[in-house]
């Protein structure tokens, strides 16, 4: 049997295995018709208020009351609208997302990876991965076309990838750091191509890729208009989230994201992968990039240390789940911060050298956006972490490959 084919019966093999648990889900969780749970208590009301209009009027977006843009919420208030005022509807709905999710991850994976099992179990392990799955939260919906624009990247469909990209904004504001990451890594790679900066010009706009996510980037514009700032002033200001924190950055948040990616792809990767020896010979291989990686950890342990947000709207004290498991084994104050500082370390050196491709720019842009976030959380980095294991798959876009990346079924977006 050829490659090919033992691939397309994996893709087959993951594919019933997927429907068959979330099959075994959906009667664990009891049909989803338990109570409503956490942000579901105010997304459902949302839902609800946006099924009175199927196409949204300009007042409607203006008033609804979430920091989120919309799309959850449309399809939400359709679903409403036709089956009724019920969770268990909504839930089925962001169900059905993430099982399309995964078939999108699944069918778009290439024709012989060897890291496939690997990527798809990476995914679905992540915890938050699950709870975004069987509740009405927006994220998969988010991540749903986060990895609808990868896809379209990867094959060179820049149109589909332009419109993939700004419906994700259109569900969360900060998935534009995919767009953002496309278009740096194109730029930068248009610039190495040339010799000054007429050719680099010249370049510019006869590669014009980065041009499409450019724009999917613009795609936050009306919105910031629509509400004088990233989010409706009162419901910012509702969840202690106020215009002031727009000129404030939080490192502390930087830290803790960089300690998710870690703990949730860059140590399973190596694991697994069997590269965990790149950590171990970087500093010797690299002493230049690994001394300057270590001083800004060490700035940022000593300096900015990872905090959780605490207000009377978020009181849980944890940073996320990783903080949690580590102060329930006694691993608290400056220690704990320093046990951050070596994850990120990993994280750095994982992605700044030797070779800083897509997955790179994504972390990078990803890491950099959620010291802007409201709260630090685990699943924040959720898409980040789908989108890496995503392009762990394929040859072209894995830095780890050893070996020159062999045909594997994937596109070269050059």
């Amino acid at each position: 049997m050829i490659p090919s084919e033992i691939m397309q019966q994996r893709k087959l093999y993951a594919s019933l295995f997927v429907l068959l648990l979330f099959v075994f889900i959906f009667f664990l969780k009891e049909r989803f018709t338990v109570s409503l749970y956490q942000d579901e208590f105010h997304y459902l009301p949302t839902a609800v208020f946006f099924s009175t209009e199927p196409i949204p009027s300009v007042d409607l977006l203006k008033s609804y009351n979430e920091l989120n843009t919309p799309i959850p919420f449309i399809l939400g208030g359709w679903v409403v609208r036709v089956f009724g005022e019920n969770i268990q509807h909504l839930r089925l709905l962001t169900f059905f997302v993430s099982f399309s999710l995964l078939m999108l991850f699944i069918w778009n994976s290439p024709a012989n990876s060897k890291r496939f099992w690997l990527c798809l179990a990476g995914l679905m392990i992540f915890p938050n991965y699950y709870l975004c799955s069987v509740y009405y939260y927006t994220d998969i919906f988010a991540m749903f076309f986060v990895l609808g624009g990868i896809v379209a990247y990867l094959k060179q469909a820049h149109w589909a990838g332009l419109l993939c990209f700004a419906a994700a904004i259109c569900c969360r504001q900060y998935m534009l750091a995919f767009p953002a990451a496309v278009a740096a890594f194109e730029i930068v790679e248009i610039f190495k191509r040339s010799t000054d900066l007429k050719t680099f010009s010249a370049n510019g706009f006869k590669n014009k890729t980065w041009i499409y996510y450019a724009a999917a980037i613009l795609s936050i514009v009306p919105w910031v208009v629509l509400w004088g700032g990233p989010a409706p002033a009162p419901v910012m200001a509702e969840q202690h989230y106020d215009s002031d924190k727009l000129i404030q950055y939080n490192f502390g948040y930087v830290l803790y994201s960089s300690v998710v990616i870690a703990v949730y792809y860059v140590i399973p990767e190596m694991v697994f992968s069997g590269k965990i020896k790149l950590l171990l010979t970087y500093p010797k291989k690299y002493p230049k990039p690994f001394i300057a990686c270590l001083i800004i950890v060490a700035a940022l342990v000593v300096i900015f240390p990872a905090k959780q947000a605490h207000n009377p709207y978020f009181t849980w004290p944890y940073l996320g789940y990783v903080d949690q498991a580590l102060m329930s084994i006694g691993v608290t104050g400056f220690v704990k911060q320093l046990v951050f500082g070596i994850f990120m370390l990993i994280t750095l050196m994982r992605f700044v050298v030797p070779h800083i491709n897509l997955a790179s720019w994504m972390v990078l842009v990803n890491v950099f956006l959620l010291g802007k976030a409201q709260l630090s959380w685990d699943k924040y980095s959720l898409p980040l972490i789908m989108g890496l294991w995503f392009l762990a798959m394929f040859d072209k876009q894995w830095s780890l490959q050893s070996q020159p990346a062999e045909a594997d079924g994937s596109a070269n977006p050059k």
